[in-house]
């Protein structure tokens, strides 16, 4: 797979991730958790996937640690060590990819409470569920490039057809207050 292949995977993979916030009522969490785990086969059936997202939602349920990022970590400690024993050389390396995730999480966002990263939106319902979206797929596609760094060949193996996304009048609706808002 070229660069431009990964590129073009990696932003189905955010859209598909958005499009399950947006569209399938599920949490962030749920829906980096479900959309990933799906299309690169994570080996955990769709509903235990969201099951096991729904606790980090909301901040962990108290507006703490974001949810997107939890997700996004336990992805990578599924999909980065699926074909390996439990060992400490297998603890370091996701504990490395996870330090990995979780600095340029902090990086693009500045902050990783799901209170300080839904502050500005606060009183506004429809601006924090687009920032929260948004928050969401780049998570998702943060996690992305560390398992395509890592396990390149998971690329090749994508489930194609459940990346297909329709676009329904709430995603449009969605895709017209994250441009208002600038997100």
């Amino acid at each position: 797979m070229t660069d431009n292949d990964n590129e073009t995977l990696i932003e189905k993979l955010r859209i598909k991730t958005e499009d399950c916030y947006a569209n399938h009522k599920m949490c962030c969490s749920e829906s980096i958790i479900y959309a990933l785990n799906h299309a690169l086969d994570g080996g955990l059936e769709d509903e235990t996937a969201m099951r096991i997202g729904a606790g980090f939602c909301g901040g962990m349920g108290a507006n703490e640690g974001c949810g997107a990022l939890n997700g996004a970590i336990f992805v990578l400690g599924l999909l980065l060590t699926a074909n390996e024993n439990h060992s400490r050389r297998t603890n370091k390396k996701i504990r490395s990819a996870s330090a990995e995730l979780h600095n340029k999480f902090k990086k693009k966002f500045k902050y990783e409470k799901c209170a300080d990263l839904t502050k500005a939106q606060k009183g506004n319902h429809q601006a924090r569920l687009c920032n929260c979206q948004n928050i969401t797929g780049i998570s998702a596609e943060l996690a992305a490039r560390i398992i395509f760094q890592h396990r390149p060949e998971l690329a090749a193996e994508v489930d194609d057809e459940f990346l297909i996304v329709q676009e329904t009048k709430v995603g449009g609706l969605v895709k017209k207050i994250r441009s208002s808002l600038g997100l």
